[in-house]
């Protein structure tokens, strides 16, 4: 077995987060040599390259640094959380949890998170990362994120997930439109109007797939990146919107307001799910946060 320490694959992935040997060097309170040499060290004792180094631009890892950083990642966070068991001595949780949401359930999930975690696990620190589905699945995959949290249908099937609670889709009008009053609505009540709907890959595609499967062709008439454009847009009788948690109230921005009515007659279901990577024990601190948000 190759002669590898911890203190190794630290630094091997503090340069990988940072993209600069100085930086991981200032990041971890080591001279650049120092640091520079365990890496080198590490790479002779694999038997590969990790790392480009070139001159001009950000130090960027190979093929095989992409892979064995995820694993690295996953070896130290073990070590932390053992180390932390210990000291405690009742084993209760403690470290860092590093979670990704998509933008359109962060409002949902992320504060209540924060509170039960907090309220439960008060000695694990929860760091927060909002993105699109694809970008926090991939951070999961490489091990930069312990958790993502999305829609079902969003979700990478060559990563782990689970139910953590379950949803409907729902029609956005005009406070005022006549569907508004409605305690749901079939896609034919609204499928002639035009569409302002989400651009965040793949959120869109799966939203124009769905509706298909009716045998209906959506007129996209605008799109956005801000829930809160659309919202403002929908409420100016711009078109409706589709979305599947809803919030509390119908308030937009600009004061406007808009309702949000029930669909029915869909066929494929949509669920919030966790994610994690597959391949790997899922860690005590992400267990307990999908524990957590179940129901949510």
């Amino acid at each position: 077995m190759p002669d590898v320490t911890l203190r190794q694959l630290q630094y091997f992935v503090a340069v990988v987060d940072t993209g600069s040997v100085t930086a991981a060097a200032e990041a971890e309170h080591v001279s650049q040599a120092a640091l520079s040499m365990s890496v080198a060290q590490l790479e002779s004792n694999l038997g590969v390259d990790l790392l480009i180094r070139p001159r001009s631009r950000k130090v960027v890892p190979t093929l095989h640094g992409v892979q064995f950083a995820a694993h690295a990642r996953r070896v130290l966070d073990s070590v932390e959380e053992a180390i932390e068991a210990v000291r405690e001595g009742t084993g209760e949780l403690a470290g860092n949890l590093r979670v990704g949401c998509s933008f359109t359930l962060s409002p949902r999930l992320i504060p209540e998170l924060l509170h039960r975690m907090s309220r439960d696990h008060p000695l694990v620190r929860v760091d927060f990362t909002e993105g699109g589905p694809n970008e926090i699945q991939e951070e999961v995959r490489t091990g930069r994120l312990d958790l993502a949290l999305l829609y079902s249908q969003q979700a990478d099937p060559g990563l782990r997930w689970e139910t953590l609670s379950s949803v409907q889709l729902h029609l956005v009008v005009p406070e005022d439109h006549v569907l508004a009053s409605r305690e749901s609505v079939s896609v034919e009540d609204f499928i002639g109007m035009d569409a302002v709907f989400l651009n965040i890959p793949p959120t869109r595609e799966r939203l124009l797939e769905q509706l298909r499967t009716t045998g209906h062709e959506p007129t996209v008439r605008f799109t956005s990146g801000n829930m809160q454009t659309i919202l403002s847009l929908v409420a100016r009788g711009y078109g409706y919107s589709l979305v599947n948690s809803p919030p509390q109230t119908g308030d937009t921005f600009d004061g406007r307001k808009v309702a949000y009515v029930p669909i029915h007659g869909l066929a494929e279901s949509n669920a919030i799910v966790g994610v994690t990577a597959g391949q790997h024990r899922l860690s005590r601190r992400a267990r307990a946060a999908l524990d957590a948000l179940k129901g949510v």
